[in-house]
């Protein structure tokens, strides 16, 4: 009862809205419009902007309406809900996927992963993506999401430092933990590690390259297919006690656990600590902090010499992002845009404006890529690949807050890694239980990256 009144009063403020937000930008340009909706956030609104004019050189006929908010999903579902949603979309807040896609309001790609590259030729549309990052988008092998960055994530150092102190990037778990002893010793009072504390995720980059590392693909597969007893494996307490060994050994700087991340960042930079887990995305964000002469380098999480996953595996990640609504006015040209805005040229674009790195191959040739980003390039070339990524987080939405909840309980001593455990296999059985969940399952690949 509760869905069906919630679910008239949004059709009835939409309708309303058209009486009391004033003339529609879209409406004004006539019929041959294909309207993009995107989330405004750091990457800023340039990079579609220069897409929509890419569009309209392609197309002369058809006008590219786009505009952001970083509301962006909170401002159409109600369009959505009253069968009027933009051409195509891209939102992250208050937002999932899956469950969208289960309530029919997402369009198949298939046919537009099966055309020309814009740009190309020879070359179909599908084959111009890194290997691995398409499958994020995919549902029973079909394709409904396409990805928006290529987000390499890992533990950032402070390259001048290093430098300065004689200080390497450690390739073994037990080497890292030397390297922080070292640094807490003559480091003259800058702390090894610190993370965004008040968002655990952050530091979940660390603890679920650890458990990667011990459990290797299979036991990431079955943690993200709620294989029972996946989340109570050894290799899951092993990493919550490795996690925990940082705070034990005073490894990380005091009052990190009500940092935010532009805080804990920000700290960083200003030399407080040398180390810092994140993704590639951090030189964007915190451009406008950079002292001239900093330069911030990756390296992966160490690993173990007799783990399943290597030692050099990082994890990269290429998670849906853009789709196309089924009862979109034009799905054809939405799929269109798409083809256009994650086209080689577009990307290279993107590059270029933004400083990330989209999963398209080729888009890094004739840019200046930052040091930052290329050393995150250069570090999954020297993991021969092997990258890997967690699905979890965005297949269950309870999992993922589950997650984060017990992980902060975690590495506040709240809690031991036994519980974190237990607390983590206790979500993942009322999930299996709920008849309401959308199960996903996905099996290893084998090299390095799996798929559904």
């Amino acid at each position: 009862m509760r869905s069906k009144v919630a679910f008239i009063l949004l059709v009835v403020l939409y309708i309303c809205s058209f009486f009391f937000r004033g003339s529609d930008p879209k409406v004004e340009l006539g019929d041959r419009v294909v309207e993009g909706v995107f989330f405004q956030g750091g990457y800023g609104m340039q990079w579609v902007y220069d897409s929509a004019a890419e569009f309209e050189r392609a197309h002369p006929d058809i006008t590219a309406y786009v505009w952001g908010n970083p509301r962006a999903w909170d401002q159409t579902r109600p369009r959505f809900l009253s069968g009027n949603p933009p051409d195509v979309f891209w939102g992250i807040h208050n937002i999932n996927f899956w469950v969208n896609l289960n309530d029919g309001l997402v369009s198949n790609l298939d046919s537009l992963m099966e055309s020309p590259a814009y740009g190309q030729e020879g070359v179909k549309f599908k084959d111009t993506f890194y290997e691995g990052t398409l499958e994020e988008g995919q549902f029973e092998g079909r394709q409904y999401f396409l990805p928006i960055t290529y987000a390499i994530s890992g533990i950032w150092y402070n390259k001048r430092m290093f430098d300065d102190h004689g200080w390497t990037e450690p390739q073994t778990w037990d080497e890292f933990l030397a390297l922080c002893e070292t640094i807490k010793q003559t480091g003259g009072g800058v702390a090894p590690l610190t993370h965004q504390g008040k968002y655990p995720s952050y530091f979940g980059m660390i603890w679920r390259s650890l458990v990667y590392k011990l459990g290797g693909e299979q036991l990431m597969c079955d943690m993200d297919s709620l294989v029972p007893g996946a989340w109570n494996r050894p290799e899951i307490i092993e990493a919550g006690r490795l996690s925990r060994q940082l705070y034990e050994r005073d490894y990380i700087l005091p009052g990190t656990s009500s940092f935010s991340h532009t805080e804990a960042q920000m700290i960083w930079i200003q030399e407080k600590a040398a180390m810092i887990p994140c993704g590639t995305w951090l030189e964007s964000e915190m451009k406008n902090a950079l002292p001239d002469d900093f330069e911030m380098r990756i390296m992966p999480v160490p690993g173990f010499r007799d783990g399943k996953g290597g030692i050099a595996a990082i994890e990269a990640s290429a998670g849906p992002a853009f789709w196309v609504p089924v009862d979109a006015a034009h799905p054809d040209w939405g799929k269109e845009y798409l083809r256009i805005l994650l086209s080689k040229r577009m990307a290279a674009n993107f590059l270029g404006t933004v400083g990330s790195v989209q999963p398209i191959k080729g888009s890094t040739e004739g840019v200046d890529v930052p040091p930052a980003t290329q050393s995150a390039l250069d570090k999954i070339a020297a993991a021969d690949g092997e990258t890997f990524a967690f699905r979890f987080s965005g297949w269950y939405l309870e999992l993922e807050n589950e997650f984060r909840n017990a992980l902060g309980a975690l590495l506040n001593d709240d809690i031991t890694p036994e519980r974190f455990a237990e607390r983590m296999e206790n979500m993942a059985q009322r999930l299996r239980d709920d008849p309401d969940t959308i199960r996903f399952s996905r099996k290893p690949k084998g090299d390095g990256v799996a798929t559904l």
